[in-house]
């Protein structure tokens, strides 16, 4: 077999370099699936499309750094691309979620739903939404993962208003976030943790609606841990750490 010419060995330089932006634009095919099946009422099959353009959004900037994308293709702002399809991903789909499977009070549609849309859009604008130290500055704006709790655990429409409201409210209180791929403090266990919360928060979606308390337990247990050592961090570390 004859070696590749200089062009083809540089075309496919090329074509790898962009893997990692085209795994993130990958998020918009996820994104659109999953309205289309929001809007047909699948919430299971809405929620393993969600996940995937999660599952997506957790690898494309491990590949992007490994082959230092972003220097070799200096022309493309694959940053600002991230935070468009995050927006769409975790911050669009949930709400037109929460929206559709009428998960509030429908008199509360027009004033707490733009509220998320506009107080996460401030987050994502924010110079400062991630700190030098690789934190989340306020709440995340996980707004899929509320979705899945709210759907799993099946509260009262009030309760989920008083959630919903107080987790926007947490945008802008500057609470430090463990962002689990990035953070290095702790970031075995951190990392270990968001495996087991991924795991079981996946098993609980492929048997949605049937919810299994282990799966769920685990996942709460996950969760709680996740929110305490971001608090805890918050309060006792020092202003350089």
């Amino acid at each position: 077999m004859s070696r590749l010419s200089p062009s083809i060995r540089t075309a496919l330089n090329t074509a790898t370099l962009w893997t990692p932006h085209l795994v993130t634009a990958s998020g918009l095919l996820f994104a659109f699936l999953s309205l289309v099946e929001i809007f047909a009422s699948h919430y299971r099959m809405a929620l393993i499309w969600m996940t995937a353009g999660v599952i997506s959004d957790a690898i494309d900037g491990t590949i992007a750094r490994r082959l230092n994308s972003a220097k070799k293709l200096p022309s493309f702002d694959g940053t600002l691309l991230d935070a468009i399809v995050d927006y769409i991903t975790y911050v669009m789909v949930p709400v037109i979620f929460i929206y559709k499977a009428q998960l509030i009070p429908v008199d509360y549609n027009n004033w707490l739903l733009p509220a998320i849309l506009i107080a996460s859009a401030y987050q994502f604008a924010q110079s400062e939404s991630k700190t030098h130290d690789n934190f989340f500055t306020g709440f995340p704006s996980y707004w899929n993962v509320a979705v899945l709790y709210i759907l799993l655990l099946d509260p009262s429409h009030t309760s989920n208003l008083i959630l919903l409201t107080v987790l926007t409210a947490l945008i802008f209180v500057p609470i430090k976030y463990y962002y689990p791929s990035r953070t290095t403090k702790h970031k075995t266990l951190i990392m270990s943790v968001a495996i087991i919360w991924g795991i079981s928060g996946f098993s609980l979606i492929l048997t949605y609606p049937t919810v299994y308390p282990i799966p769920l337990g685990i996942s709460i247990i996950c969760s709680t841990y996740y929110i305490a050592i971001s608090i805890f961090t918050t309060l006792y570390s020092t202003p350089n750490t």
